[in-house]
């Protein structure tokens, strides 16, 4: 029989009594545990909805919802269609090219050996230029190393012999001591505005002695061209003497008559002056003459 004062010491095969927790702890203990599993779970919602709707769109991409999606409709503009940046394996499309030009084809210019020589064309007088072997053309070679000078350039037709070549500024013209006649003269001037004169012509059967003048003065010639007077044609009548005359300036002359010799030197002003060579007798004529300007 136990003593009544040994009571709670005898229970030595169960834990002592103030180590055992109690029921109402335990129940508080899993409330607790409970709530710490739980909060994870809240704070990984609420990220979620924290998100921006701009990644939840993106992250929206490629599921079921966005391919079911209709397509926008397409919209027409004025522009060319584009090729596409990648083609499908069926419709390659290429963009439009434009068409390369035509090459030029330049012949091959022929090798010295195998071109032929070229065939010498005549020489074309230039337009401003004087046909060659007249006073004119006898000036233009003067005036190329005197521009600015005054000149006259001369030459007779002898009867028998044809035109002599042309002389120029105090040159003689025609014969002397060979009882030759002039039966033309071809004058040019420069730089004296132009030149114009007359003939005076023997005349067959004349009953009062007297040489004839031509019928009129030549139209005023220019600087450089040719001027005229009497004729080359056979049987042309010789001249006994002649007049002329130039625009500015002075005009001179020395000429040989047939029955004598060389006369003193007679000079002229310009228009309306004008300078006599020769005589106004029918049966004389000069032989030669000497001009300056």
């Amino acid at each position: 029989m136990a003593s009544p004062g040994g009571g709670a010491g005898t229970h030595t095969d169960e834990e002592p009594p103030g180590n055992r927790p109690k029921k109402p702890m335990l129940a508080a203990a899993a409330i607790v545990g409970a709530v710490l599993i739980s909060v994870p779970f809240l704070v990984a919602g609420q990220d979620d909805d924290r998100k921006p709707e701009k990644d939840q769109t993106q992250n929206a991409a490629g599921t079921v919802l966005d391919a079911q999606r209709p397509p926008a409709p397409e919209t027409y503009t004025s522009e060319s269609p584009k090729p596409s940046v990648k083609p499908s394996k069926k419709e390659k499309v290429k963009p439009s090219v434009p068409p390369a030009p035509k090459p030029v084809v330049v012949p091959p210019s022929p090798s010295p050996s195998a071109s032929k020589p070229a065939e010498k064309k005549p020489e074309k007088r230039a337009a401003t230029g004087a046909p060659q072997g007249t006073a004119a053309a006898a000036l233009e070679s003067l005036a190329q190393s005197d521009p600015q000078g005054r000149h006259i350039c001369y030459r007779a037709f002898v009867s028998g012999q044809g035109w002599q070549p042309a002389v120029c500024d105090g040159t003689m013209t025609g014969t002397a001591g060979q009882g030759k006649k002039i039966t033309a003269l071809n004058i040019a001037v420069r730089n004296v505005e132009g030149s114009s004169a007359n003939a005076l012509l023997h005349e067959g059967g004349s009953s009062s002695g007297q040489a004839k003048w031509a019928p009129s003065w030549t139209a005023v010639v220019g600087d450089g061209k040719n001027n005229y007077i009497g004729s080359s044609k056979p049987g042309a009548p010789f001249l006994t003497g002649f007049a002329m005359n130039v625009g500015k300036g002075n005009v001179c002359h020395t000429a040989k008559m047939q029955n004598g010799g060389w006369g003193p030197q007679f000079c002229k002003n310009g228009r309306p002056e004008y300078m006599f060579v020769g005589t106004t007798d029918n049966n004389n004529w000069f032989e030669a003459v000497k001009l300056t300007v």
